[in-house]
């Protein structure tokens, strides 16, 4: 399937009115397509994304959320859709304030994403998203490699983007933002 027309810029509202079942991102107006997961890249998902929400779950009152979800990075609840011209979908994300959190999507940065590479979208993760989750003040950035089976952890400080750590499957990691969470990286590349 190719994509939309590329010849204008594209909002938000014109995304939630197409007919296909395909993903897209928005950035700047113009239109990514999002591949769909491999089995590999969901079972990391599923692994990380478990055990956050059972930490956040019993010990804070911040939400985990799974792709595919909207996430209008630069938007409020209050902007029209038609002036909404970024728009990620982010493998998942972690949302504090309940204020961010719509019927339909999310507004504004969450508190913490995590991207899991792919061939595909490397480049796309490790730059152009990097850059806008960190002007969108995003707190935290995970880059997950399942290739070299490691976790990047950027945490923001003074509007950027600072690198927290990189870590290797055989070690347990904790959020930057909360720090009594701990995340066993055995379980999440044990599916491999």
């Amino acid at each position: 399937m190719s994509l939309p027309n590329q010849n204008h810029p594209w909002t938000y509202a014109d995304y939630v009115n197409f007919p296909e079942e395909k993903r897209y991102e928005g950035i700047d107006g113009v239109l990514f397509m999002t591949p769909s997961p491999t089995p590999r890249h969901q079972r990391i998902v599923t692994a990380l994304s478990a055990q956050f929400f059972d930490f956040l779950h019993h010990y804070s009152s911040c939400e985990v959320f799974v792709a595919p979800i909207d996430v209008c990075l630069f938007a409020t609840k209050d902007t029209p859709l038609h002036d909404i011209k970024d728009w990620y979908i982010p493998d998942f994300i972690v949302v504090c304030d309940k204020q961010k959190i719509g019927d339909e999507r999310i507004y504004g940065a969450p508190d913490l994403i995590v991207e899991v590479l792919s061939p595909s979208t490397a480049k796309h993760d490790r730059i152009t998203k990097f850059h806008n989750y960190e002007q969108a003040g995003v707190r935290e950035y995970w880059i997950v490699d399942p290739v070299h089976e490691t976790v990047e952890k950027y945490a923001l400080q003074d509007q950027k983007f600072h690198q927290a750590g990189v870590h290797y499957k055989d070690e347990t990691i904790c959020p930057h933002i909360f720090p009594k969470l701990f995340i066993s990286l055995p379980k999440v590349f044990a599916s491999m």
